[in-house]
């Protein structure tokens, strides 16, 4: 094997044998760093006898630090893309290179997250693209003309594996729509009883700020189930979306996504005089930001910066992981109960500055 030379002091090699030891020791090497676990394949040296190879040879200085990946298992694989921490998996089966340089037909598994279908597009795109500049180099180099059927990409997506976009688009604008209209009817609830006047009524009645709230939230969010309601037969029916996980698990995440929407609204309706302020600030403050991070058009692990941040603190995004992954990706409560969690933390923390900053309205 030829050992190749990186820089003035540094050399590496392929599995050493008794002339690469002599060859290493005519370059003048003078300790040996061997990686290579042993038993890695039939008819491998092990450590020991390249240490013993090495010292006939004048190098005394070997050690032996071999380093394994540790085994990925389809759990593991269907873990990752569940929970959207990895978009795409490689899988490198133990000895593809040997069996390759073999002229055998090794199997490298890509395995793409198809409920993003756009960004999937993308890196099999780029899959496609490298493959086949792999390819090329490797025939450029022997000198060898493969036939066209050598080698081939059969790609395959998880859980979207028709490719349909209407399978991602549709959970998104499930979002957008839940993230936008609860937050503008709630919005007006308190602007439009000091608009009116009868805002006097709250302030004569024993009535808490907290009880206020809710009286005007309650309405609001059983409209915003409703829509939820037609979306969803919308979808099923009539464009063929299908719910391939916990019907349970999205209405309960649903529900904890509309009560933070229209605590948004009413937190706005605090701040505001009028009510065309209100659903302004409310419009620009949700739908945009939720189009923008949340994953809709580009995956919240592609961001940078502040919109990175922006796409992990905004509750759109948690109950985008939740549409996708009921809709998409069959999942249920072990899986996001995480999402549930963060939105419902997200309702208590709204309600609670709605309540406290209710009094700005008393002006």
């Amino acid at each position: 094997m030829a050992i190749l030379k990186l820089s003035e002091n540094l050399y590496i090699s392929p599995q050493l044998s008794e002339a690469d030891a002599a060859q290493a020791a005519k370059l003048g090497i003078k300790s040996v760093i061997c990686n290579r676990p042993d038993g890695e394949e039939a008819g491998q040296p092990e450590a020991a006898q390249v240490r013993q190879w090495l010292e006939q040879a004048g190098i005394a200085a070997f050690r032996h630090q071999p380093v394994t990946a540790p085994a990925i298992t389809d759990a593991d694989i269907d873990t990752a893309l569940e929970s959207s921490s990895a978009k795409m998996v490689i899988d490198i089966p133990p000895g593809f290179g040997r069996d390759l340089l073999r002229g055998d037909r090794p199997e490298l598994g890509f395995y793409l997250d198809g409920a993003e279908s756009f960004n999937a597009a993308s890196l099999n795109g780029y899959i496609m693209n490298i493959l086949g500049d792999y390819a090329r180099d490797q025939t450029r180099a022997h000198g060898i003309a493969l036939p066209p059927d050598a080698a081939r990409m059969v790609p395959r997506y998880r859980y979207n594996p028709d490719f349909k976009s209407i399978l991602a688009i549709a959970p998104g604008v499930l979002m957008l729509a839940l993230s936008l209209f609860p937050a503008m009817m709630a919005a007006v609830g308190v602007v439009r009883e000091c608009e009116i006047g009868s805002i006097a009524n709250f302030y004569a009645s024993p009535a808490s700020r907290l009880q206020f709230l809710l009286g005007k939230q309650l309405p609001y969010l059983a409209a915003a189930m409703t829509s939820f309601l037609i979306l969803y037969l919308m979808m099923r029916y009539w464009f063929g979306v299908p719910l391939n996980g916990s019907a349970a698990a999205l209405i309960s995440g649903t529900f904890l996504m509309c009560c933070t929407t229209t605590a948004t609204g009413l937190l706005v309706s605090c701040f505001t005089r009028s009510q065309v302020a209100a659903i302004f600030i409310t419009a620009v403050g949700t739908v945009m930001p939720a189009m923008s991070f949340s994953g809709f058009l580009v995956p919240v692990s592609s961001l940078q910066g502040g919109a990175y941040i922006m796409g992990k603190i905004l509750p759109s995004a948690w109950y985008a992981n939740l549409t996708t992954g009921t809709f998409t990706k069959g999942l249920g409560y072990p899986e996001l109960m995480r999402e549930h969690l963060i939105l419902g933390s997200y309702y208590l923390l709204l309600l609670a500055l709605a309540t406290l900053n209710l009094k700005k309205q008393e002006r």
